[in-house]
């Protein structure tokens, strides 16, 4: 019976001394996900068709949604918008631009690949002329064209631009066909805690078309999942995901007035520069804190003896203080 109660009083204390540590004051995790939601889930379109401009932007606009937009630059579509498609949409919160190639003609050679690739690139370049450049951009290989070009060649031209290519090509009519199963993708990557998207040709209207109604469930269930699932654009999430893979939060200092946090990451800061969800605990009473990185401060509330807050890796020591009651 004693060596019972013993062995049990030593778990016990193995549990206690795991469950201080993980409480210790300045013990900083990174979240999953931004502000610790489930999920993430993105958008993309290809092809700069007409229906883009007519309706899937205008209805991401609508409920604070962004889109990746495949365009091909050297194609009619894009060509017969040209003024909307270079100087209306790069404004528009709910617009991120991809590169498809110039003129969706495939890849015979790498000499072909590399003009299809650096004439898109740069007319993304001119469409963002306040962007800090080198920039990452999305990528997505044009379908139904030919491609006879090695993994390696390719892997070495999209390098070149800083070009990341998204995941495979998962889109209506080919993988869900009614509207049951576009927004049950939503349910999925919740039930997962990972990564859903859908690509889309054309939007109630143009060639493959997802109907319109069908296209505006799944931006309803988007809003109606905000709380679970974080809906951004494809470089985004891919910056926050290689962040967050090398991401180290260490405490440089912990005392009764500020906590100091650095946060390091192993990408290049040039390219990687997406803020992390990070959750620090805290001395007990602090209901509210400021939290400051390279200038930047922010009242954040503190809630179960931890503060949740973003932060950029590499760009600074973080301070949290006591904030005002």
């Amino acid at each position: 019976m004693r060596a019972r109660v013993k062995a049990l009083s030593v778990l016990l204390g193995l549990f206690c001394g795991v469950a201080c540590a993980a409480d210790s004051v300045g013990e900083t995790a990174v979240l999953k996900w931004k502000d610790g939601k489930k999920a993430i889930f993105f958008l993309a379109f290809d092809d700069s068709c007409q229906s883009h401009i007519k309706h899937a932007i205008p209805e991401l606009a609508k409920r604070g949604l962004v889109g990746t937009f495949y365009i091909n630059p050297g194609n009619g579509p894009f060509q017969g918008a040209r003024q909307v498609w270079e100087r209306e949409l790069p404004k528009n919160p709910a617009v991120v631009y991809g590169n498809h190639t110039f003129k969706h003609t495939g890849a015979t050679n790498t000499v072909h690949l590399d003009t299809e690739l650096a004439r898109c690139h740069e007319v993304i370049l001119a469409c963002y002329p306040e962007r800090k450049w080198p920039s990452l951009v999305s990528f997505g290989r044009p379908g139904g064209v030919p491609w006879k070009v090695t993994e390696e060649e390719k892997k070495a031209a999209l390098a070149k631009y800083n070009l990341i290519e998204r995941p495979p090509f998962f889109s209506y009519p080919f993988h869900v066909k009614d509207r049951a199963a576009v927004c049950g993708l939503v349910d999925q990557a919740i039930a997962k805690g990972g990564m859903g998207h859908l690509d889309f040709h054309g939007v109630g209207g143009d060639w493959l078309s997802i109907p319109l109604d069908v296209y505006t469930a799944l931006l309803d269930k988007l809003v109606a999942c905000k709380d679970d699932v974080w809906e951004t654009d494809h470089i985004t999430y891919h910056q926050y995901l290689t962040e967050r893979s090398s991401a180290q939060a260490k405490v440089v200092r912990a005392d009764g007035a500020s906590l100091r946090i650095a946060l390091t990451c192993s990408a290049d800061p040039a390219l990687y520069n997406t803020p992390l969800t990070l959750e620090t605990v805290v001395p007990e009473g602090w209901s509210t804190c400021s939290v400051t990185q390279g200038g930047a401060k922010r009242e954040r509330p503190a809630a179960g003896g931890k503060v949740r807050y973003d932060a950029v890796p590499g760009a600074g020591e973080i301070v949290i203080t006591k904030g005002a009651p």
